[in-house]
């Protein structure tokens, strides 16, 4: 059995925190969660560890829309931008750094996967 998750895209999350919602360049939110704030540890994370605990799971699949990968100007990304350095008014950087926090996403989940259960299949669409 396969377990799988629509990652960025939970409504009753995204009403229960809007502060977890991606921001777009006039702060209005968007009706996805951010990957840079605590919506992965809370959320996805412990999702993970209890499919992975689940004997008849084999394997891990998270679907990444591409509303995940849009500039977000949420307080987590202009903390984490600011703190690297890189130029928030750039939308270039903005877009990059929009790419890199999924492929970090991806790398960390991984890992998390692994920790949690050595072996575990993982997989992104």
């Amino acid at each position: 059995m396969k377990a799988r998750c629509l990652v960025c895209c939970d409504p009753a999350e995204v009403d229960h925190h809007p502060d977890w919602q991606q921001r777009d360049v006039t702060g209005k939110p968007r009706r996805a969660l951010c990957l840079n704030g605590p919506y992965v540890a809370k959320v996805v994370w412990p999702w993970m560890t209890r499919a992975a605990a689940d004997p008849a799971c084999d394997a891990l699949e998270f679907e990444i829309p591409a509303e995940a990968c849009k500039p977000c100007w949420c307080d987590a990304c202009m903390l984490h931008m600011a703190e690297a350095k890189l130029n928030v008014n750039d939308l270039v950087v903005h877009q990059q750094f929009g790419f890199n926090s999924v492929a970090r996403f991806r790398k960390e989940t991984a890992a998390y996967a692994e920790a949690v259960r050595p072996g575990m299949k993982v997989r992104f669409t």
